[in-house]
């Protein structure tokens, strides 16, 4: 407490309302954090920690051993100490949330010049339209409008991004985080192969068939090449989505669902975009494989796209046989909890938007 400036020794009494046992957890990791980095934590973010909320599915806010006597109804009280990376997520989640959302309404940053004449569309460039999984199809569509080459016109050539069946679900998983949040990696894969078939965000024959029908079936091209297509469109290479791995992907999964009730849910996407996914480019690891279990699950779902779309008879940029998924790693790639907190402490102790505050 605060020591009075009568010298009476009678200030203020300590707040008899203590943080919960995942807040204090969580504090204690993100100190440790900044000390082997030779940093402490700023005052106010050390606040915000222990103020903060628990997002997310499962138990609430859990009290304290010691503090708390355990009562007939709800969690008892636990030792901080004793808590899973998970439930310290569950909190820290919930901040980057906040500091996400900080960036709604933030104004469009202006265009040079340059930019601005290169977003003009090009009269001689033939129409087109860029189809596939979202997580792919969007930032190569935002590039090539980057460069005048906007999708579009009549009678296009719709132009569908294709993979190896593994890495298409893997996109198809990380688009689902950005837009809703959603399953953890194991749970999407396991409940695909429980209902026999690919997610509609990873069906390509299905998009294929769509194309078809709205612009004919010689007007629906599969493309395995980006290459190939770039150079056809007069571009240099097609613009690539952030390098996401299965931990950052795993952290805007979290951070999604606690998103979704700070802002607008048609605003959340591109939030995560412009704020998270541009501070995780480059980190979390390579992107999640198929388990085994799940190996000849995914080679009868490949085979059926890539027989579907070889029957269909679309023009192909590449080698259609690409979409044949090869032999997966015996060690699979899965979002590690651990490994998701270390990019969330980071991101707690070198926020997205920063507060404007001392250090201790």
């Amino acid at each position: 407490m605060d020591w009075p400036a009568d010298s009476s020794g009678e200030g203020a009494p300590l707040s008899t309302s203590l943080p919960g046992a995942q807040q204090l957890a969580l504090l204690r990791r993100l100190n440790e954090v900044a000390q082997a980095a030779g940093r402490t934590v700023p005052l106010a973010t050390a606040d915000r920690v222990l103020a903060a909320g628990v997002s997310g599915r499962g138990r609430g806010e859990l009290a304290l051993v010691g503090a708390a006597e355990a009562g007939r109804f709800g969690a008892p009280p636990v030792d901080p100490a004793a808590l899973s990376d998970d439930e310290l997520l569950r909190v820290a989640a919930g901040l980057i949330a906040d500091d996400v959302a900080a960036h709604d309404g933030d104004p469009e940053p202006d265009r040079s010049l340059l930019e601005r004449a290169r977003q003009l569309r090009r009269p001689w460039v033939a129409s087109f339209l860029v189809l596939g999984v979202q997580w792919r199809a969007e930032p190569a569509r935002a590039g090539l409008v980057a460069h005048g080459h906007r999708p579009g016109g009549r009678r296009p050539t719709a132009y569908l991004l294709a993979d190896d069946l593994g890495t298409v679900l893997a996109h198809a998983w990380a688009a689902r985080a950005f837009d809703q949040g959603g399953p953890t990696w194991s749970d999407f894969v396991r409940n695909s192969a429980s209902f026999g078939h690919l997610p509609p965000r990873a069906d390509l024959p299905r998009m294929a068939r769509s194309a078809a029908h709205k612009y004919g079936a010689g007007r629906v091209v599969v493309v395995l090449d980006p290459s190939v297509l770039a150079t056809l469109l007069g571009v240099r290479s097609l613009q690539g989505p952030p390098q996401l791995g299965a931990h950052a992907i795993d952290l805007v999964r979290r951070v999604g669902e606690p998103l979704g009730l700070l802002v607008d849910a048609a605003r959340r996407p591109e939030l995560l975009r412009s704020t998270l996914a541009a501070r995780l480019d480059g980190h979390g690891g390579p992107l999640p494989s198929v388990p085994p279990r799940w190996q000849s699950w995914l080679s009868s779902q490949a085979e059926r796209t890539h027989h579907e779309l070889a029957a269909a008879g679309y023009p192909v940029l590449g080698d259609l046989d690409l979409l044949l998924a090869g032999s997966l790693p015996s060690e699979p790639v899965v979002p590690v909890d651990a490994e998701v907190l270390d990019l969330a402490l980071g991101l707690l102790l070198d926020p997205i938007d920063p507060p404007k505050e001392t250090t201790a």
